[in-house]
């Protein structure tokens, strides 16, 4: 089968490397690796100046579009054409993620008629599969339609609502206007959460058992060995962006409150701070939550490559996926295949991967209080029995996979 998958996030991308872009780096591999045709469509950018690279001995073709008028970084010209008006108009708009849109839209259907392509697949986020939607419903592109499949991993009008932004700003709304469209017009949808799912049923009127769920593949993180000393004395880490959505905010109260009854207990967190507002930066609304007494066991790591990832996970004796919302979060998967278990809230995919009291710790309410419950049990389980529990944590992985690799497209 020849895949076609269309991702603006595929590394190296204009944005750190995040769920939708680790997914479709693992999954595209996966396919050529087991003998399918995977082409993907992904951005020039510094480090992937080159329009067309090969891996995987050929089974694996990335294909990178310009976003920024005809050259690429190194400043040799990419194309004599003028940029059309409409193309230059979708990039001056409030909304530029579209002009990617449009750019994929045209490569992906000179693909469609050159490689015989049978499948395509992209993310809902910023709708990157809109504009081939789109002129297809118009009658136009090549005659050939292989299905359509929109992958939904984080649409722009959940992240608004539990980040508490303002939908009626016009790139928000513009954005959910396009991935409504998008997910509406799909000829399939696949979700790798049954709580997304369910909730995407729900807020688009689907059928039921329309959304495919299928879970995300392991990816390359190996089993970490972590000594007696580590699962002592070891960090409680967080992993990604600190944004209000993934609960931080929640996190770092419940932290503070339990903090005092566990002198050892440090905390780590890795990530780029996206909590400002207007009239706040972020690294301020972070410091007025942390008593003076307990800042030196407050760790913020800032955004760093995902390579050194490994790094503090080996650093660490728990993991944190604290989340107001999530759909199966990357974070822990990744915690969980290198042997960490994991506090997390119950809302997202965190609870098909955690047994609570086993492999984790899952908040029994929501908000600050259910995650400082959550978190004093985590640090009352002596650390040997954290020692022994590596084996049973990656377990629900080897079945996301199993279950990965024996779904067909009919």
């Amino acid at each position: 089968m020849k895949h076609l998958i269309i991702c603006p996030e595929y590394p190296p991308a204009p944005i750190p490397l995040g769920g939708i872009g680790t997914y479709v780096t693992h999954i595209s591999k996966l396919l050529a690796e087991s003998g399918e045709t995977v082409h993907v469509i992904g951005q020039l950018w510094k480090g992937a100046e080159r329009r067309i690279e090969e891996k995987c001995h050929g089974r694996l073709i990335i294909h990178r579009v310009r976003l920024d008028g005809g050259k690429s970084f190194s400043g040799r010209k990419l194309s004599s054409a003028r940029k059309a008006g409409a193309e230059e108009g979708l990039l001056a708009s409030s909304f530029p993620p579209q002009y990617f849109s449009w750019q994929a839209s045209l490569l992906a259907e000179s693909l469609i008629e050159q490689e015989g392509i049978d499948l395509i697949e992209a993310q809902d986020y910023e709708a990157p599969l809109y504009y081939l939607q789109l002129r297809r419903a118009l009658g136009l592109g090549p005659k050939r339609r292989p299905p359509c499949i929109i992958h939904l991993h984080s649409p722009t009008e959940i992240i608004i609502r539990y980040n508490d932004w303002d939908i009626g700003r016009p790139y928000l709304m513009t954005a959910k206007r396009l991935e409504d469209y998008s997910i509406a017009s799909a000829d399939a949808l696949l979700c790798p959460s049954r709580y997304l799912a369910r909730q995407a049923t729900t807020h688009y009127g689907l059928n039921e058992g329309c959304i495919q769920v299928i879970p995300l593949p392991i990816g390359n993180i190996p089993m970490l060995e972590r000594d007696k000393d580590i699962w002592e004395h070891g960090t409680i880490c967080y992993v990604g962006r600190l944004e209000r959505r993934k609960g931080v905010i929640e996190w770092i109260d419940a932290a503070v409150d339990a903090a005092p009854a566990y002198p050892s207990a440090r905390f780590e967190f890795i990530g780029a701070n996206i909590l400002g507002t207007d009239t706040l930066r972020g690294e301020k609304v972070v410091e007025r939550r942390i008593p003076d007494e307990l800042k030196s066991r407050f760790h913020f790591r800032g955004q760093q490559n995902h390579s050194t990832l490994l790094q503090f996970l080996a650093g660490a004796r728990i993991a944190v996926v604290p989340s107001r919302w999530e759909n199966f979060p990357n974070t822990c998967v990744e915690a969980m295949s290198s042997g960490l278990p994991v506090i997390a809230s119950r809302e997202g995919g965190m609870v098909e991967m955690i047994e609570d009291g086993r492999t984790g710790w899952l908040a029994d309410k929501a908000g600050s209080v259910g995650l400082r419950d959550a978190l004093r049990r985590a640090l009352g389980t002596p650390s040997g029995h954290l020692a022994r529990w590596d084996a049973k944590l990656r377990c629900p992985f080897v079945r996301c996979a199993i279950t990965r690799r024996s779904w067909k497209v009919t």
